[in-house]
Formats: structure tokens, C-alpha cells, sequence
């Protein structure tokens, strides 16, 4: 995970930022103060009533300074994440986690947050209230909303589709059931991160990972002759199935018009919904993909550009800086072992930089 820096309460990576302490009211509300003035409308979900205490505090802290709060008390992460943009709203934030509380933030499309903003937010210092409050309105599930949707993308004659559904959330596996029957061995979607990730077992081609459920899609849909945008740190085998077909954007420059409606990066459920009938035969058309992260920690990393690629006839390893003294390495390659080289190689390389 991209390491970016904490401030007093909160350390943010990917997206999303965690507790480091256990949280009150009272640092909720602070946090909420903080990250006012950056957007101007606001939607703020959690799925559990436990969480209802943060949540309120962190929607006082937000109308404080002006700002108006959309609360949903009650729904899950797919449908929250793919409905909030429908209220015009500019941040979308989910509350989520057991021991720790954690805050997914995402962007006005859905998207994760930019690592850039949430740096902004991290420097910053909570807001001073402002004369006049803004208002917080109380929403219901968005969960009928986005299973309507789903199934309007998948037509008419839609049926449950044959596969096994493994997920420790309660909230995300009923909406999975919805599209799935949940009762088979023959393809087992494994789903983890508040509905955000899912991995694939089949019993034909074995372990199916995120990845190659992603390429899968992308391969699928410019088979049918369709434009696929993909995100610029996605494995580089995408550029190779269908070269006429695939685009490249970056999250921290601007994510164009045509990519905000590429709801597969966004939508694990919409993604696996539309490819299960055809998955297996999709799978066997593709290589061998992986990859493998690494954060390491560095004396010095002023010398360091904020982002670079290395390519070779191994793969390629995406260079980023994480944090004040920290960097990510991503190593993409045909095979888990050469991935997991790359990532020491490059490691090793940075460690003897810094003696």
C-alpha cells in the first residue's frame, strides 16, 4: 500500500486513510474540519450502526465550515461508491473498519482520491467554523439504486449465474447474491476490501487474480470492438491485446471524460457480472500475468524522481514516491518469482544509493 503521510490522528495511503489511535467524536469532527475546504458538497456512508457516532461527528465538523453533508447511515461500499456521484456530490466518503476506522475517499467519478490531494489534506489544519452551517441530510440505502443498474446493463433474460461467493461481509455478499447463485465449485469469486477487490478460483485454470480479472474484461470488451481506458500503472500486457483499442490516463493529471464511465476499475461487482458467462474461455486467450509491491524506507530520497518507469525483458518495476523518506516499488512480469525479483533487485539498488 502508497504510504503518503499522516497528520495528527490519521495515516493516508491509496486513497484512504486509517486510525492510528483509537478515534473519539472528538478527532472525527477535527478531521471533518480539515477536509471542508477542499470540496464543496459532500456524501458520507458507512455500512454498520457501530460507526454511526464517527460519522455524525465527522458530518458536524464538515457543516461547521459551510459545507452541506449527504449521510447515508446504512449501506455498502459498491453501491455508495457507484451512486454518491448521482447527488452531485464532490467527495465521497465510506467508514469502514473493525478495530481501526477507515475512510475511503473518492473523487466527484467514483475514482479513489488522488494521492496529490490527499497530500493537501494531510498538511492541512483544521478549518475554523464558519458563521453559518451547512445543511446535513439524512439519505436511505443506495443498494436497490445500483442493483437496478446492474441488472439493466446485463438485459432482459438475465438469470443467476453459476459461481460460489466467499466474502466475510455480510452487506457486500447479499448484493453478490443478487447477480449469483453462491453455491458452486466449479468458479469461486473470493471478494475482500469492502466489495472493492475480488480474486477467482476456477476449477479449469486454478487461481484467477484482480489483475487478470481486469485484463480479462479489457480483453473481452475490445473483442467486441470496444474502447477500454485503463489507469497508466496497470500491467503493461494490456497494451498488448489490442493495441488499437487501449488507452492509458492518469488519475494525478486529470482523469478524461471517456475514462470516467470505465466502470470495471471502480465496480468489482459490474465487472465480474459482465464477463462471468464467458470468463474461463476469456482467461485461457491470456499469459501469465503478476505483480508484486514493496514500500521501502530511505535516508535520503530528495535525488529520487516522484515517478519513474524501468523496463526490461523481465518486465518493468513503476518507481513512485510514497512519502517523506519512503518509496513504492510496483514490479509487473509474466510470473509471481520474476515480479517478486524485480521488486528485490530494485530495492537493493535504492538501499546501496542512500549509504
Amino acid at each position: 500500500m502508497s504510504y503518503i503521510g499522516e497528520n495528527k490522528y490519521f495515516s493516508f495511503r491509496d486513497g484512504y486513510c486509517e486510525s492510528k489511535v483509537p478515534v473519539s467524536s472528538t478527532e472525527a469532527s477535527e478531521l471533518g474540519r480539515t477536509i471542508a475546504p477542499f470540496f464543496t458538497r459532500f456524501c458520507v456512508g458507512t455500512s454498520g450502526f457501530e460507526r454511526l457516532p464517527i460519522l455524525y461527528a465527522l458530518c458536524c465538523g464538515i457543516s461547521e465550515c459551510g459545507k452541506d453533508v449527504y449521510v447515508c447511515e446504512n449501506t455498502d461500499m459498491p453501491s455508495f461508491r457507484f451512486s454518491f456521484p448521482l447527488l452531485s456530490a464532490d467527495c465521497g466518503i465510506f467508514i469502514s473498519g473493525d478495530s481501526e476506522i477507515r475512510l475511503s475517499f473518492f473523487d466527484k467519478s467514483g475514482f479513489f482520491m488522488p494521492e496529490s490531494k490527499l497530500k493537501e489534506i494531510m498538511n492541512s489544519e483544521p478549518h475554523t467554523p464558519s458563521g453559518r452551517s451547512g445543511r446535513i441530510s439524512s439519505l436511505t440505502s443506495f443498494r436497490n439504486i445500483y442493483i437496478n443498474n446492474i441488472a439493466d446493463s446485463l438485459g432482459k433474460n438475465r438469470r443467476p449465474i453459476k459461481a460460489g461467493i466467499s466474502c466475510g461481509n455480510k452487506a457486500v455478499r447479499s448484493v453478490w447474491l443478487e447477480f449469483f447463485t453462491g453455491e458452486s465449485s466449479e468458479l469461486v469469486f473470493q471478494i475482500s476490501d469492502d466489495g472493492q477487490r475480488v480474486n477467482a478460483y476456477s476449477s479449469e485454470t486454478g487461481f484467477i487474480s484482480y489483475e487478470k480479472l481486469m485484463l480479462a474484461y479489457c480483453l473481452d470488451k475490445t473483442e467486441k470492438g470496444n474502447t477500454v481506458w485503463i489507469p497508466d500503472n496497470f500491467h503493461y500486457m494490456a497494451d498488448y491485446i489490442n493495441p488499437d483499442r487501449i488507452r492509458r490516463f492518469s488519475t494525478e493529471t486529470g482523469i478524461p471524460e471517456n475514462a470516467k464511465n470505465t466502470r470495471f476499475l471502480c465496480d468489482s461487482l459490474y465487472m465480474c457480472s459482465n464477463i462471468a458467462e464467458n470468463l474461463i474461455e476469456t482467461v485461457r486467450k491470456l499469459p501469465e500475468i503478476a505483480s508484486a509491491k514493496r514500500e521501502i524506507t530511505l535516508a535520503d530520497t530528495e535525488k529520487i524522481p516522484s515517478r519513474q518507469t524501468v523496463a526490461d525483458k523481465k518486465g518493468r518495476v513503476i518507481i513512485t514516491k510514497s512519502g517523506r523518506n519512503r518509496i513504492s516499488l510496483l514490479a509487473q512480469s509474466l510470473s509471481a518469482e520474476t515480479a517478486s525479483e524485480l521488486c528485490a533487485i530494485w530495492a537493493e539498488k535504492f538501499r546501496r544509493h542512500n549509504l
